[in-house]
């Protein structure tokens, strides 16, 4: 499909003759368009693509970063049990003083909120453990499944072959049974003249 577009534009004559302005038709093609905005979204897809290839982190930095991760959460946790054992004193503090029932009041919301940033920090170190044994455990598993694969292959094949040397085994028998059945028929039938 082919829309041409077409945009005019008024353009003062260069020869001076007089006969003033004229107009010139441009034609636009629509496909040109749609053919360079397709391309500018695929070169952009591949360059998102290349970019987050690049800065993704390879499993011994994705342990260093949680590492620092758990770290720095330790660290705000240890500040967030201080605050509530500050704020508990506090208001252990203002209730023994028989002070002003406004600052008691704004003790008890201070411990309250110093108790859940520490519920809330701990659930999150947690939450990263929990993460991070996990993907310690994936590749562990992974590495399990191929042994254990690796294992029931071998098995498989020293079954086959012993399956398949009990099978000549068993032919070798049965041909030297025939053999020594036609031994003996023979024996007998050579024998059979001189015993009568």
């Amino acid at each position: 499909m082919k829309i041409n577009i077409q945009i005019s534009e008024e353009v003062l004559s260069q020869e001076g003759n007089g006969r003033g302005k004229h107009t010139r038709l441009y034609s636009v093609s629509l496909e040109f368009y749609l053919v360079d905005v397709t391309t500018g979204v695929a070169c952009t897809a591949m360059l998102v693509a290349v970019v987050t290839k690049t800065l993704a982190l390879n499993k011994g930095e994705k342990h260093v970063h949680f590492f620092m991760l758990d770290i720095q959460i330790s660290k705000r946790i240890r500040h967030a049990a201080a605050n509530v054992l500050r704020e508990c004193w506090l208001l252990h503090r203002t209730h023994l003083t028989k002070g002003d029932r406004g600052e008691h009041r704004r003790h008890q919301r201070c411990l309250l909120e110093a108790i859940r940033v520490f519920r809330h920090l701990r659930l999150k170190q947690k939450k990263l453990r929990d993460y991070v044994s996990e993907m310690v455990d994936l590749p562990k598993m992974q590495m399990i499944m191929c042994d254990l694969s690796a294992n029931w292959n071998n098995s498989y094949r020293e079954l086959e072959q012993r399956i398949l040397s009990m099978e000549q085994k068993l032919d070798e028998l049965s041909r030297c049974f025939r053999q020594t059945s036609e031994l003996l028929s023979q024996v007998l039938r050579h024998r059979s003249p001189e015993i009568r």
